[in-house]
């Protein structure tokens, strides 16, 4: 059974949450005379939301820019996870010089693109292993 959740503006000024079947009195002032702002499917949603709305309006506007921002930068590194095999090998491209790929040039490379995981030694070891490199010497590969 889903519930739904809702964000209600006392005439206080006051924000909080309630579920929709069972309108409450607002926790601040003890007043019924709240209008519904919103409504949730999920109680986190609201949660989020009622903490949003008691924000005063400068540090409202930090904190949703902080999130923003955050957001973002989360995007951008599940956006770099997602790249999966085909970033990685291009990635192993990029860094390959004369043929031979080195596990200090892959290092950089991936470094440099912003990946802390899958390391150098982790792509080498797995690209042996699908036959994609073969060892050239002790910390250089050959592309097959």
């Amino acid at each position: 059974m889903d519930e739904t959740w809702i964000l209600v503006r006392c005439i206080c000024g006051n924000s909080f949450g309630s579920r929709k079947a069972s309108f409450s009195s607002c926790p601040r002032c003890g007043s019924s005379k709240g209008k519904t702002q919103k409504e949730f499917e999920s109680s986190e949603r609201l949660a989020e939301a009622v903490a949003t709305s008691n924000l005063p309006t400068q540090i409202k506007q930090e904190v949703e820019t902080r999130v923003a921002s955050e957001e973002s930068r989360r995007a951008a590194v599940q956006e770099k996870t997602r790249g999966g095999p085909e970033a990685i090998r291009r990635i192993m491209r990029q860094s390959t010089r004369d043929g031979t790929l080195t596990l200090e040039g892959l290092s950089a490379e991936l470094e440099k693109e912003g990946y802390a995981e899958p390391s150098a030694e982790q792509v080498i070891g797995q690209a042996e292993l699908e036959g994609i490199l073969v060892r050239a010497s002790s910390d250089s590969w050959s592309w097959l």
